[in-house]
């Protein structure tokens, strides 16, 4: 493994172009991996990478020391930005480098929409000139933002002044969120928010993500019930709905490319599971898992269509994967054989090659951040070897699969075990 300035230096120097280079390489063959483990740097026991940048950083965010709040961070060559909050205990950079932040403010209604416990007012961020600057909303209390194209702009959700009623049961707001007002899809550009029209019949969504056409994707459903009824992409501002795997819930787009192609998660007929999708042109492909899993979920998708993302079993152990060329592999199969560090989420690709997100670290069982570059990448670099043949399974302790069943679902998934 290499050391994280070094790899971290080679991101910096890395000009806008070489992806297509490098990519080119990558389609011919599989490429090994060198990783470095970027630690929980806040000091709490997880950290994620969500994003790279050709500027030579990385966006994500961390634990703290309790373990009951979290920060976004920047992590540069030489050291690690803690972005902090706009005033409440919790911050994140869920996808690139956009998420929310907690305000001092108590939510008027008493809703806790960024699930996090406080039940203070959320607001959606981006990180500009390396700092995380608040988003406008729709007329309502709260929001977050959960991607950004390489022009700036941002999608998520925001509040509306509408009162839903699909979120209350027996006339009550209820947990994890306690929502009443309702959560529209949203696309922030410089700075000023439009609202997303919602399929007919829908009454809550969210925009995921968005490429540098302005293409927006995400999902649409209740408050409630099915909160992910129907996989959606915008184009020209309007809603198209997307063919699922045969589920009825659980219909969910993350990332989506400058070809339009998109990833994410479709339940299969009968709504027990749902897998790691693939749609394009129209149509839906079923990813699969990896040998021997339940469910899997496509995170991020780059303009050479590689996908990355992370496949589980029944118990919620997982295992993060790179899908290209028809197959979907262990990203554990690709890094040099570590007997401490096992890569559950591939969480973003670029078009370089270079994958983020977290690993479980055995020794100190920790999930800690991690970024993977492709072994041809540095110049006169001797690749490291690749583990040969299936990686060993890893099971995690039951405390460390809750945790990272908690950070699934704050990054829209509801559900990586049976019901």
């Amino acid at each position: 493994m290499k050391s994280k300035a070094t790899l971290l230096l080679v991101l910096a120097t890395l000009p806008s172009s070489v992806g297509v280079g490098l990519s080119q390489q990558a389609a011919m063959k599989t490429p090994s991996y060198d990783v470095i483990n970027l630690g929980t740097p806040l000091g709490g026991d997880f950290a994620i990478a969500t994003g790279v940048s050709y500027g030579g950083f990385l966006g994500g965010y961390a634990n703290l020391p309790d373990n009951t709040s979290q920060h976004a961070i920047l992590w540069y060559p030489n050291y690690t930005k803690d972005l902090g909050t706009l005033g409440g205990p919790n911050s994140a950079l869920l996808e690139n480098f956009s998420g929310f932040s907690e305000t001092s403010t108590a939510d008027p209604l008493n809703q806790d929409t960024c699930e996090t416990g406080t039940h203070l007012i959320c607001l959606p961020i981006t990180v500009v000139n390396g700092k995380a600057v608040a988003l406008p909303l729709l007329g309502g209390n709260s929001g977050a933002a959960f991607g950004n194209n390489q022009l700036g702009q941002v999608a998520g959700a925001a509040q509306t002044s509408v009162h839903d009623p699909s979120c209350l049961v027996s006339g009550e707001p209820v947990a994890p969120a306690y929502q009443i007002l309702q959560e529209a899809p949203a696309v922030w550009t410089n700075g000023h928010v439009r609202q997303l029209p919602l399929p007919s019949g829908d009454s809550e969504g969210s925009a995921n993500a968005i490429n540098d056409f302005g293409q927006a994707t995400g999902s649409t459903g209740d408050c409630m019930s099915n909160t992910a009824a129907h996989a959606v992409v915008w184009r020209h501002g309007q809603p198209i709905i997307l063919p699922t795997l045969g589920g009825l819930m659980n219909n969910n787009t993350f990332a989506i490319n400058d070809f339009g192609q998109i990833t994410g998660t479709s339940d299969l007929a009968g709504d027990l599971t749902g897998h790691a999708t693939l749609w394009q042109n129209g149509t839906v492909l079923d990813l699969g898992t990896l040998s021997g899993d339940y469910s899997s979920y496509g995170s991020s998708i780059n303009n050479f269509g590689q996908i990355v993302g992370s496949s589980c079993d029944m118990s919620g152990n997982c295992r993060g994967f790179l899908w290209e060329k028809g197959n979907m592999i262990d990203l554990n199969t690709l890094i040099p054989s570590n007997p401490n560090l096992s890569l559950v989420l591939g969480a973003t690709i670029d078009d370089a090659g270079v994958i983020v997100g977290y690993a479980y670290d055995q020794t100190a069982g920790t999930l800690p951040a991690f970024v993977a570059i492709p072994g041809f990448f540095l110049k006169d670099h001797q690749a490291s070897p690749a583990v040969s043949e299936a990686a060993p399974r890893v099971s995690m302790p039951e405390s460390v699969r809750t945790l990272v069943q908690q950070k699934l679902r704050s990054r829209g998934l509801r559900r990586i075990g049976p019901n």
